[in-house]
């Protein structure tokens, strides 16, 4: 005799067959000329670019299945031309997952984040991925070496902007990034920070730190204070989890920029 399928036997089954589409979906994206606006448009020629990706997490993919396939396409992302360090990430405020990018230049992201990668995304999550570009002109490491891959990682990305302030130009700022840099070489538990310029006149930097704790204890209400004093607006802090970190392994992805 066959006994009838239970419903709570098809939800489970369907579910499994979807954590089979995840795997697929965190696949590296095929490289294809960008048709999309996802920003840089205002960037100087050959800067590097930070690229911060969100994609709603699927409501049955427990975060460990999700960062479980996240290992298993480092050896795509080892291979891409143009990325420098990857990491993979959980936003904190509401657990989409995706990835802090450092790219070479422009070209390499928007090749990247092509046609292809939104319309695979679209279709195999059910969803828009988004995709926000940054301008980098400094950037640090603070390990000697270079930030190690760590496959095992509890680490925290931050991601800081503030308004420009009326008056202040490219050049300035540039400056003012460049003459800091021995301040966060300093910073205790900053593994790396990415000066960053917007293209809707915002700066700040995207931090990468090796706790949570480091990062707490740097946005403090004190330093809250000193950035609406100094800039005349608040900041605004985006928290990521970080389980993955992926430097490159190839020597011509690294950009050519000021700190590194």
């Amino acid at each position: 005799m066959i006994r009838p399928v239970s419903p709570s036997v098809r939800r489970t089954a369907a579910a499994l067959t979807s954590a089979g589409a995840l795997a697929a979906g965190l696949t590296a994206a095929p490289l294809a000329a960008h048709a999309q606006p996802v920003g840089g448009t205002g960037f100087a020629p050959g800067s590097a670019v930070a690229a911060v990706v969100t994609v709603p997490k699927p409501w049955y993919a427990p975060r460990a299945l999700v960062a479980s396939r996240m290992r298993d396409t480092i050896p795509q992302y080892d291979a891409i031309p143009g990325l420098a360090f990857k990491a993979y990430s959980f936003a904190q405020a509401d657990g989409q997952f995706g990835g802090v990018y450092l790219w070479k230049d422009l070209a390499s992201a928007r090749a990247h984040f092509g046609p292809a990668w939104f319309e695979r995304v679209r279709t195999e999550r059910g969803a828009e991925g988004r995709v926000r570009f940054y301008e980098v002109p400094v950037a640090i490491d603070n390990t000697p070496g270079g930030t190690p891959r760590d496959l095992d990682a509890g680490a925290i990305a931050t991601v800081v902007t503030i308004a420009v302030p009326a008056g202040v130009g490219r050049e300035r700022l540039v400056r003012e990034f460049e003459a800091s840099i021995p301040t966060y070489r300093a910073v205790p538990g900053l593994l790396r920070k990415h000066y960053v310029l917007t293209d809707d006149a915002r700066f700040g930097g995207i931090y990468l730190w090796k706790d949570e704790a480091s990062a707490r204890q740097w946005f403090s209400d004190a330093w809250k204070g000193r950035v609406r004093a100094t800039y005349g607006s608040d900041a605004t802090i985006e928290w990521f989890d970080v389980p993955i970190l992926l430097p490159t392994r190839l020597a011509g992805n690294a950009p050519a920029i000021a700190g590194l």
